[in-house]
């Protein structure tokens, strides 16, 4: 190998990695968020993060050279964060503490509106999960993270307008999950013919 060829192949080493840098530091941020929604531990979602990272780096010229990089990447971390559930037996973490926990009221002084709207944000978790896996995420960026359908676009590698519409099917489909909940009786009244 030539001087001139050692030169040209590490100035193109440095640029790719420059890419590869700046493309991570555009993305950590709603990649950890992203994963937290799903983990609910910050600490599995920078772990979660960082592996994605690792493993998008080890395949970054299949990145490039895919049709979308950003799609590509969030492939990967999507599949880190299902590896992750596995280990946990395919159980997703549920929020804890005194702040999801209803029976602790009237121990921890917690008012009975604020309860209410507690047991109503884990209703709504609980129905984002059972929606399908592109509206559960773009539903999960939008509502729960502030991300605009145009910073969704970004993050995932879907075209906005995409998103735009799994957004809008996501709506509907948590209309209807919510609406068929509140019609079954609680679940200590289930099987219960009294």
């Amino acid at each position: 190998m030539s001087a001139r060829h050692a030169v040209l192949g590490t100035a193109a080493k440095d640029q790719h990695s420059v890419v590869y840098e700046s493309f991570v530091l555009r993305k950590r941020g709603a990649y950890v968020n992203w994963s937290y929604v799903k983990l609910y531990s910050m600490e599995d979602a920078r772990e979660a993060a960082n592996e994605a990272f690792f493993k998008l780096y080890l395949h970054w010229d299949d990145a490039l050279a895919s049709a979308s990089t950003d799609a590509f990447a969030f492939k990967i971390l999507r599949d880190v964060v299902a590896d992750i559930l596995r280990k946990r037996d395919r159980r997703p973490c549920v929020p804890v503490g005194l702040a999801f926990e209803p029976t602790v009221k009237p121990i921890a002084g917690i008012p009975s509106e604020e309860v209410d709207q507690i047991t109503a944000r884990m209703e709504v978790h609980r129905a984002v999960a059972r929606l399908s896996e592109r509206q559960n995420r773009c539903i999960s960026l939008h509502y729960f993270l502030g991300y605009t359908p145009e910073e969704i676009a970004d993050i995932t590698g879907l075209a906005a307008s995409t998103v735009r519409s799994h957004l809008a099917a996501g709506r509907s489909a948590l209309a209807a999950i919510l609406d068929a909940s509140a019609d079954e009786p609680p679940a200590h009244e289930k099987g219960h013919h009294g």
